[in-house]
Parts: C-alpha cells; sequence; structure tokens
C-alpha cells in the first residue's frame, strides 16, 4: 500500500451530467501532486489537471464515484474512508460573461491506496507525472489551479484550505472583473 497522499478533487455537476470527484495524488510530504495531461475529452484538452475525473453515476455518491474513478482512471484501489474532504466549490463558466453552467466540485486528499497510478485511459490522457505544488506546469485548469494554490498555501502555514470556495462568479474573490 502506498503512504503517499492521492488528493482528489474535480467536478461533481449540480445541473446536467453530475462529474465525480477527481485525483491528486500529493507525495509523503504532501508537497507533490499527480496530473495527467488531458487529451481528446472535449474539455480542458491540453491541460494538466486532476488524475482521477469523472461523471457520478445515478444514485452513486461522489465518494464512492471517486473509488470508482480512481481504478478506472489510475488503475488504484480506494477505500472510501480513506477520503479526506478538502474543499467544495461552486464554479461557473462565468469568466467575463454570463454564467451559462454552473457546477459543485469537491476536492478530497487521500493517505492510503492499493496499487501504483498508471494511465487507464490513453485515449484520454497524454500523460502522467508528478508535480511539486511550488512548480506545476502549465495550463492546470483555472479552478483546479485555486484549489492547488490554497492547498500549498495551507501546507506552507497559511490559512486552512475553506469548506466551500467559489470560482468564475463577477465578485467573488479571485473572479475576474469586467
Amino acid at each position: 500500500m502506498a503512504t503517499e497522499t492521492l488528493g482528489t478533487g474535480h467536478p461533481v455537476g449540480v445541473d446536467r451530467a453530475p462529474r465525480s470527484p477527481a485525483g491528486w495524488p500529493h507525495g509523503a510530504a504532501a508537497t507533490e501532486v499527480l496530473l495527467q495531461l488531458r487529451r481528446n475529452t472535449g474539455f480542458m484538452d491540453g491541460h494538466w489537471a486532476a488524475g482521477i475525473a469523472g461523471h457520478v453515476e445515478p444514485g452513486e455518491s461522489v465518494t464512492a464515484a471517486a473509488v470508482r474513478e480512481g481504478a478506472e482512471e489510475m488503475g488504484v484501489v480506494v477505500d472510501p474512508g480513506d477520503l479526506v474532504p478538502l474543499t467544495a466549490m461552486h464554479r461557473s463558466n462565468a469568466v467575463g460573461g454570463p454564467a451559462l453552467e454552473q457546477r459543485a466540485d469537491f476536492f478530497f486528499t487521500l493517505t492510503r491506496w492499493r496499487g501504483t497510478p498508471t494511465i487507464q485511459e490513453p485515449h484520454k490522457s497524454g500523460a502522467l507525472r508528478w508535480f511539486a505544488l511550488d512548480a506545476l506546469p502549465e495550463p492546470v485548469p483555472p479552478h483546479e489551479l485555486k484549489v492547488l494554490r490554497l492547498l500549498a498555501a495551507a501546507l506552507d502555514g497559511g490559512r486552512a484550505v475553506p469548506a466551500i470556495t467559489t470560482f468564475g462568479f463577477a465578485g467573488a474573490p479571485g473572479a475576474p472583473q469586467p
């Protein structure tokens, strides 16, 4: 069993097809994160994103979705009791425009899993790499980047990651201003 931290955080939709938590494995000191290079997905292709992400199936909890997606996308076995909530994010695609879609994303950290994270869906992922939280690649999906920066600041002795965060709303902290 690995002792690294597998951070899970990514879209769980609230208005259309729900999405599940996505994964961020972190190194033993919790200063590294495992990201995959998205491709052929139709969303944020070419971005380094959380390793585990996907839709929540009807009747499935976000933790069950994270467990399932861990197996489907990274080939790892996750015990749902090991998922530790990091933050929930209410986000919009309204980066300087009207909010056409809104989602609720749930981000977790994970300290244990069985197996070695490997790409299980090569048609959707071009690469899988560990990155230091203070040396992230570019680009990272903006909403995920916000959470990764909050996590890095918290681990560096800053304020704790807020239980609820927002992204893409005019007037919200960190939102673009018209």
